[in-house]
Order: C-alpha cells, then sequence, then structure tokens
C-alpha cells in the first residue's frame, strides 16, 4: 500500500523543499493516492500517507484525510 517511489503523485524533493507556498500540489498528491488506494479507515489512510510521504507534517497529512473526504 505504500506509494511507490517513481509515482508522479509523490512530491520530489523539490516540492517538499518548497515550503508552505507549494503545500497545494503535495495536498493534491496525497489526495490522489488515498483515492487510489482506497483505504478501509482513517488509521490505515494515515499510515499510507505517513509511509509515502515520511517528512511531510502530520497535520498536512489530516488536512488531506480530511478534504480528501469532500
Amino acid at each position: 500500500m505504500r506509494a511507490p517511489a517513481t509515482t508522479p503523485d509523490k512530491p520530489n524533493a523539490e516540492v517538499a523543499a518548497a515550503g508552505p507556498g507549494q503545500a497545494d500540489p503535495t495536498m493534491r498528491a496525497m489526495r490522489a493516492v488515498l483515492a487510489r488506494q482506497g483505504p478501509a479507515s482513517a488509521a490505515e489512510a494515515l499510515q499510507l500517507l505517513r509511509r509515502g510521504y515520511p517528512d511531510t507534517p502530520l497535520k498536512m497529512r489530516v488536512a488531506a484525510l480530511c478534504a480528501g473526504g469532500k
């Protein structure tokens, strides 16, 4: 269930280092991963995002999870 390193949904080092102004591409990528993987629970979704985006703050992963349900 981990996002492959070659997936375009995973932010590269430039996007991750760009800071808060570049949060939108990362959020879109995380929501796309959640939509594609279809985790069964919020806990499973957060585990998936933690494995796929280890350098992304928890606050941002939770925001992606919340936004993915809308």
